[in-house]
């Protein structure tokens, strides 16, 4: 396939799923995330099933950062064909108990990676005039919960971010897509992986093979927008 697809917050759970996922099928993976270890563990398993992958250690709130791995990716496989913006992360508590630093952290990360991320890849993909970009938004970037007003607020700029940026760039042959997952059985929140019942929470693999599919369907589509959910899960 040689084909090459740049995942943020690859080193565990869902990110870390879909670099598997996407390693198998034959394209080349580039991960980054803030954990060299974790990064380095993944690039592994790649490799140990005759894949291909490199890492960078990128705090996606440094737009310089995320530019120069987006540039040493291209330099080393010639193109970012396929960007998945998954790094995330939330604290759960009530609004008033937020400070400022929490506020900006989880804005920064979620809502200022995906659109850096997005920044950087783009020149390439449309001077090729083909690409793919995935942003990983919520459930709740269409709904609202309490104890997470900031990650809520930065979910629902993410839908809103990713169907303008479609409507800008389609006529190029360039797709985006925004993802709205529910429940998902990874860290996410404190939890521990694998202590889920499968009912309301999903598997982050099921949930990395939909990501694949949906970046192998024919040319002429786009799911522009996708929202899945475990069976049990009340929403």
């Amino acid at each position: 396939m040689n084909r090459t697809v740049l995942i943020t917050g690859g080193s565990r759970g869902l990110g870390r799923y879909t670099a598997l996922a996407f390693g198998e099928a034959g394209f080349h993976v580039a991960l980054c995330g803030r954990t060299k270890a974790d990064l380095d563990e993944v690039v592994q398993d790649i490799v140990d099933v005759d894949g291909s992958a490199m890492r960078g250690v990128v705090d996606v709130r440094r737009s310089d950062e995320v530019r120069a791995f987006v540039a040493e990716v291209e330099s080393v496989t010639g193109s970012v064909d396929v960007l998945i913006n998954n790094a995330g992360f939330s604290y759960f508590k009530p609004f008033v108990d937020w400070s400022v630093d929490e506020l900006d952290e989880v804005i920064d990360v979620n809502l200022k990676g995906t659109v850096y991320a997005c920044r950087a890849v783009l020149p390439g993909m449309l001077a090729r005039r083909r690409g793919y970009i995935l942003n990983i938004a919520s459930d709740v970037g269409r709904r609202t919960v309490p104890n997470m007003a900031a990650y809520v607020a930065a979910k629902h700029a993410i839908v809103g971010f990713s169907g303008s940026l479609l409507r800008e760039v389609r006529e190029a042959g360039v797709k985006v897509s925004v993802v709205m997952p529910g429940i998902i059985d990874t860290h996410f929140g404190g939890t521990k992986p694998g202590t889920r019942d499968h009912h309301w929470a999903m598997k982050p693999e099921d949930v990395a093979a939909v990501l694949l599919g949906m970046v192998t369907q024919p040319g002429n589509l786009v799911l522009d927008e996708v929202t899945l959910h475990p069976l049990g899960q009340d929403f």
